[in-house]
């Protein structure tokens, strides 16, 4: 939704498409993932532990999938939404749930000068935030993490250097939640057809999409 609707309907039929940079970003989760695994000592999760919000939790990276699931009352008729994923990075650190997210920039200066990262990038981790983790059979299966705030950190990371260029973070509030159920209210009455899909007029944007060549509303 963020970055293009017309994915939508790819996404639907199960089309997926790489662009150069999510291949290195691929890459690059998988060695942060394999790097963390080498030199961490974990310890087990209890159930006291998990439910004592003073209790600092550092979930190994790529270790936690997340559900988010939402029913939606439309006058064309209700709808339910079920999202599955996979959070880089999962924290609670002072009472405070952090979802840490990295992207990939072959060009990191360009954020220089953006007060905010891009909304699709925006949109995931507050999705993340909003979901319920599998945290094994032993804790119920999917369950919530206790906590008072909720924050988000997007880091952007260097393509060449491998190294975080700039991050974003901020702790959620009432805004981010609007914003968020506004997208997903869109998305799912889009994905039903019952909202029509809106183009964003941007050749450079269509240029980087994966669905380039085979997007019959692509800017050429």
């Amino acid at each position: 939704m963020g970055y293009c609707e017309f994915q939508i309907p790819f996404f639907i039929e199960g089309i997926r498409a790489e662009t150069g940079q999510m291949v290195l970003g691929t890459e690059h989760h998988e060695e942060a993932e394999r790097i963390e695994k080498e030199t961490t000592v974990q310890v087990p999760l209890t159930k006291t532990r998990l439910e004592d919000k003073k209790t600092d939790l550092n979930f190994m990276r790529e270790d936690i999938q997340t559900l988010f699931a939402r029913e939606f009352d439309f006058k064309e008729g209700q709808a339910r939404l079920v999202l599955f994923g996979r959070a880089d990075k999962v924290i609670r650190q002072d009472k405070t749930l952090i979802i840490s997210d990295d992207k990939h920039a072959t060009n990191p200066r360009r954020y220089d000068a953006m007060p905010q990262p891009y909304i699709s990038q925006l949109l995931q981790v507050l999705t993340y935030l909003d979901s319920k983790y599998y945290l094994g059979d032993s804790f119920g299966g999917w369950a919530g993490i206790p906590h008072d705030k909720k924050m988000y950190q997007i880091n952007i990371v260097d393509s060449k250097t491998k190294s975080v260029y700039k991050t974003y973070q901020d702790i959620v509030n009432q805004t981010h939640t609007e914003l968020l159920f506004d997208y997903l209210s869109q998305f799912t009455k889009k994905c039903l057809a019952w909202d029509v899909l809106v183009h964003h007029n941007s050749k450079p944007k269509c240029k980087a999409c994966g669905f380039f060549e085979n997007c019959s509303n692509a800017l050429k």
